[in-house]
């Protein structure tokens, strides 16, 4: 947990518990169908005359809680920090810049102050306004700006109280300039809405994808440690050399598995006996049933698949969901090496890895992991 974190967690507990209680009216008061549409309410807030008697504070808190509770309100399974903040935000900036003299002010407090504006400054003023520091400049211009966005939203309050007072007629030109002042307000309450409606379709999105992780690791039928074993004794019997066994498994990110292999009085390697599935003598003379040569005297070298069969024990699949580089089976093409895929994923050919690495295969499968996790990191 971040600093900033630590400073807002008991902020948002407080406010947690403050919107808690209206979440629970909506949901049991205001249609599903219409619940989602609440922001639209706030656009309101301006024209009502209720931020007329309040100060710049009390405008910002009064603008800005109504907009979190209207977002509160139209999701009730929301926390306060899932709410939209930059929403809140800005209608508290907007009610802050809606008082009566605020554009008046911020331009008073600018260098100068808008006496400036009244004829031709001295020599003495335009030296000194040239003569600014770079901070107040800044200044200035943010209190020039903030005034032109406070004498706008002024002039829309005023005009959505005339139209709600019914001091100015219904007519068209009146109804157009209504529509312009409001257009701010309608498109912050559309963003939350469309808000709104997408944040339950990603919480249940994330639950589905938790509960498809959890399937992957309830139903993969060999795990890191079983995967290490798997690659190390299939390329070991391949003969493949120790310094590629172990630079396979780092690729694979399984080296913290890697295990040195233990030479045998006639030579050979020794399989581990303790094998979950029956030891890998066993499983590979079973498999010699299906056309396996396992003649550790020659080297250890299996071949033999002519008439198809796998290199895993009956049963066995290597978990490759995740991607990954296959070093195990007999040859290239024999299809000997059962794998887990999964929808969209995509598998490159022997031929396209050993090009990749300009002829060898493992320094394709370095580059076709660097390509998959940059493309990964721009998913």
């Amino acid at each position: 947990m971040g600093f900033f974190s630590k400073i807002t967690r008991p902020f948002k507990k407080a406010a947690n518990k403050i919107i808690k209680p209206f979440q629970k009216v909506s949901d049991k008061l205001i249609p599903n169908e219409l619940r989602p549409l609440l922001p639209y309410a706030s656009m309101f807030i301006p024209g009502s005359g209720i931020l007329s008697g309040l100060g710049g504070a009390g405008r910002f808190a009064s603008m800005y809680g109504t907009n979190m509770l209207t977002q509160a309100m139209a999701d009730p399974e929301a926390d306060f920090e899932d709410l939209n903040q930059l929403s809140g935000i800005l209608s508290g900036g907007q009610g802050y810049l809606s008082g009566a003299n605020t554009g008046a002010n911020l331009r008073d407090s600018a260098t100068f102050g808008s006496g400036a504006e009244q004829g031709p400054m001295t020599v003495a003023q335009n030296s000194a306004l040239n003569d600014r520091s770079f901070l107040t400049k800044a200044s200035d211009l943010g209190k020039n700006v903030a005034a032109t966005g406070a004498d706008y939203f002024k002039g829309n309050m005023e005009t959505l109280q005339d139209l709600g007072s019914g001091a100015s007629r219904l007519n068209l030109p009146n109804l157009k300039e209504g529509l312009g002042a409001i257009a701010f307000d309608a498109s912050k309450a559309t963003g939350d809405v469309a808000v709104n409606y997408q944040r339950p379709a990603m919480r249940e999105f994330e639950k589905q994808e938790a509960a498809d992780a959890a399937e992957i690791e309830a139903t993969s039928t060999a795990n890191d440690s079983e995967r290490a074993y798997q690659q190390m004794t299939m390329m070991r019997q391949a003969g493949i050399p120790e310094d590629t066994v172990e630079e396979t498994l780092q690729m694979n990110d399984l080296s913290e598995y890697y295990e040195a292999p233990e030479t045998a009085a006639y030579g050979g390697i020794m399989g581990r006996s303790d094998y979950e599935f029956g030891g890998i003598t066993e499983a590979l003379n079973n498999a010699g049933a299906r056309g396996l040569t396992t003649d550790n005297n020659m080297g250890g070298v299996m071949n033999g698949y002519n008439m198809g069969g796998s290199v895993l024990p009956q049963g066995m699949e290597m978990d490759y969901r995740q991607g990954g580089f296959i070093p195990m089976g007999s040859k290239e093409r024999a299809d000997d090496v059962p794998a887990r895929v999964s929808k969209n994923e995509f598998v490159m050919t022997a031929d396209a890895v050993r090009a990749a690495g300009g002829g060898s295969v493992n320094e394709g499968a370095k580059k076709m992991y660097e390509i998959m996790n940059n493309l990964e990191a721009r998913a």
